[in-house]
């Protein structure tokens, strides 16, 4: 440690390098933040991304915080004030939704309506009846003589009674009216129907087509060209001046999410209403979105107007690069201990001990994580934890912190994939106790039915394409049953290597693949008997993964 002072200096209890989540490292974020690109693009709303994707912990938060602290206006709307609850919880909505009615216009014009007041809200101040009357006055004089923008304010005038209420109130009240619309459509034309979640299954077929055609009428009443006509105004004649960006950042839309079928729909509609604002050259919306998430927003809504090619453009990846990730943790270990310890620079290589295993410290670390910032971050804290009172850090202690850190990586990750895969925990059994490489043949049958007898019997809630292939494995016979059982195998390593525990080597002329790689070609059909699986070195503790090759 050639710059701190090592006869006075040890490494002390509660010394970090900052949080594992972007909302309590406020300490050390904006000093220490690192664009690895991101953030101009971000920034320019002329450039199409705005919907930042990535892992959690990849980063997403921070960048928004670091584009709030940089821009002068910035709206943040918090995730509970979009009312996906509310709106997810709707009797009315529900019965519709299971009718057959296509709410995907509500839905559209939901998000449609409730930015554009946002934007107008915050560009003129409006927190008072007097307010609002200088705003449509003001806009009046400026759009004088076209009719069709005239349409748009009257619009705006008609809904918005009070500019001032809070987000979730406008959604809430915008969701309550087209409820009553709906219900009163049916209550006049079809009493006695119970217009409640579940009211779908004691219809009959005639009765099913005649709400779908009633609902239908109630969608397409919704004034969706006025709405157009009110981004057009945004777009010519508020949202102007080029010197004055406003952006729109929601972040946290994936926090404790609830399986829901609605919801879905309510995210797709908000992808498509982004690209809608993009019209508006000086606004820029901007959401976080889990990569499991959105892919399973364009499976559970996937139909042809809906395709991901469509919306490419609009995705921001937030990816990591060693280098960049080793130049976070320089900048964060020089924040904990400059100036309180020694005056000068202190980096990574002045705590850490030069090789471990014959390798760069940094790279014996980096390689224990998914390229994630949480990743390093968490594990560097705990080798600063093994470290207290002691002059420095060394490989023993940086392995002693390795096994904390990997059962804690074990457990996180069955959290962050318990929506999409509940039983995960099961499925990693599987790897307790095998080399860090192995062929997939080498997992025989009864392995596999051992996990299929665990499995099968769970719940709906819990089913996956596992849990759906392991029933059905019970249920077949011999020849049928071979081929379920092959693709249970290759299924549950495609899982394993989507979630990042494993890479696969697909063949003997490719070399092993990593979700984190750039070219994503893997599908599980691609997997044979001879394929090498690698376990990733950041669960071998966790996993008591042997370090000998097959």
């Amino acid at each position: 440690m050639p710059n701190l002072p090592k006869s006075d200096f040890v490494f002390r209890k509660h010394m970090n390098i900052g949080e594992a989540d972007a909302e309590n490292d406020k300490g050390f974020l904006s000093d220490c933040f690192v664009d690895n690109g991101d953030l101009e693009v971000l920034e320019d709303t002329a450039a199409a991304p705005a919907i930042v994707l990535g892992r959690t912990g990849a980063g997403k938060s921070a960048l928004l915080d670091e584009l709030e602290e940089k821009c002068e206006r910035v709206i943040r709307i918090e995730p509970e004030s979009l009312a996906l609850k509310h709106i997810s919880n709707s009797s009315v909505l529900k019965f519709f939704e299971e009718v057959g009615v296509n709410l995907d216009i509500f839905y559209n014009v939901l998000w449609q309506h409730t930015f554009a007041v946002e934007l107008i809200k915050n560009k003129y101040q409006i927190d008072s009846q007097a307010a609002k009357s200088s705003f449509l006055s003001t806009i009046t004089n400026i759009i004088s003589g076209d009719r069709k923008k005239q349409e748009a304010l009257d619009y705006l005038e008609k809904w918005e009674t009070k500019f001032w209420i809070t987000t979730e109130e406008r959604i809430k009240e915008f969701t309550n009216k087209i409820e009553k619309d709906l219900s009163f459509s049916i209550a006049s034309k079809m009493p006695g129907t119970e217009i409640k979640a579940g009211g779908a299954l004691k219809l009959s077929d005639e009765q099913k087509t005649e709400i779908i055609h009633i609902g239908k009428n109630v969608v397409n009443g919704i004034q969706l060209e006025k709405l157009s006509r009110i981004i057009q105004l945004l777009s010519e004649d508020i949202f102007t001046d080029p010197q004055k960006k406003t952006y729109i950042v929601i972040d946290k839309l994936d926090e404790n999410w609830v399986e829901d079928s609605l919801r879905y729909k309510l995210i797709k509609a908000l992808i498509e209403t982004i690209k809608k604002f993009k019209k508006i050259e000086n606004v820029k919306i901007i959401f976080t979105l889990r990569v499991d998430l959105l892919n399973r927003v364009i499976e559970k809504t996937r139909d042809a107007g809906f395709q991901r090619e469509k919306y490419e453009s609009l995705f921001l990846k937030v990816e990591w690069k060693r280098d960049q990730l080793k130049k976070l943790l320089d900048l964060r270990i020089n924040h904990l201990l400059k100036n309180k310890y020694t005056k000068d620079d202190v980096y990574f290589d002045d705590i850490f001990p030069t090789t471990i295993e014959k390798s760069p410290a940094s790279d014996y670390i980096l390689e224990r994580t998914l390229l994630r910032p949480r990743d390093a971050i968490i594990f560097v804290n705990e080798c600063l934890i093994e470290a207290q009172g002691k002059t420095q850090i060394s490989g023993e202690i940086i392995k002693s912190a390795e096994k904390t850190y990997s059962s804690n990586r074990l457990e996180s990750l069955t959290y962050e994939w318990s929506v999409e895969h509940p039983l995960l925990n099961k499925y990693m059994e599987v790897l307790y106790h095998k080399n860090y490489n192995f062929k997939v043949s080498t997992i025989t049958t009864d392995e596999m039915e051992s996990l299929i007898m665990k499995i099968q019997n769970e719940s709906m809630s819990q089913e996956d394409i596992l849990v759906n292939l392991a029933n059905k494995y019970m249920h077949s016979e011999y020849p049928a049953s071979e081929k379920i059982l092959r693709d249970f195998k290759n299924n549950l390593f495609y899982i394993l290597y989507k979630i990042g525990v494993v890479g696969i080597k697909v063949d003997g002329t490719s070399s092993a693949k990593w979700i984190h790689d750039r070219t994503q070609d893997l599908t599980a059909e691609r997997i044979e008997p001879t394929s090498i699986i690698y376990i990733h070195k950041m669960l071998h503790r966790a996993l008591a993964i042997n370090s000998k090759s097959q």
